[in-house]
């Protein structure tokens, strides 16, 4: 029991720590790309849907249909086994619930012309957080990533250009 609930608390601190670096990296992109012409930092309507995003980010993995499942694959307790089942309907469940995921984006044809770029700069926000965690950054991974990504021209030449911001020669 004792084990378990550390565990809980382990898997606690990851999506709070996630959630901060996110936090964190939005503010990054706000603070280096203010000198960029983007729409999403220009448009007061789409840089308030991001950043209502942000704060919510991530929220269904406090659901009974990711947390339990995901806490059990990346930090199980003595005698758990890691059920990849469980975790594949957990990461279905996550990405279908949050739209900033490439897979969930790319996939879908949004109404509005703004949807797939707030999401574009979500996934990217998100990547960033996970560098920070992981001790690398969101162009590394998504060089590292990229014959797994399918995304289109136009989110490639965004992506890069938030990128130049990002992760400019100081």
């Amino acid at each position: 029991m004792k084990n378990q609930l550390q565990k809980f608390r382990e898997y606690l601190d990851y999506i709070e720590r996630h959630y901060d670096n996110v936090q964190k990296a939005w503010a990054t992109i706000n603070k280096e790309c203010a000198h960029k012409n983007f729409r999403f930092l220009y448009d007061d309507f789409v840089w308030g849907l991001i950043n209502e995003n942000i704060k919510n980010h991530d929220l269904s993995k406090l659901s009974s249909q990711e947390f339990t499942q995901y806490r059990q694959f990346f930090f199980p307790a003595e005698g758990e086994v890691k059920n990849k089942e469980l975790m594949n309907a957990a990461w279905s469940h996550h990405c279908d619930n949050n739209h900033h995921h490439w897979q969930n984006w790319t996939a879908t044809q949004f109404a509005d012309p703004y949807s797939a770029e707030i999401y574009l700069v979500e996934n990217i926000v998100d990547w960033m957080a996970m560098g920070y965690e992981f001790g690398d950054t969101a162009k590394e991974y998504y060089e590292k990533m990229k014959g797994e990504i399918n995304f289109p021209d136009w989110a490639i030449k965004l992506m890069y250009e938030i990128f130049d911001c990002v992760y400019q020669e100081k």
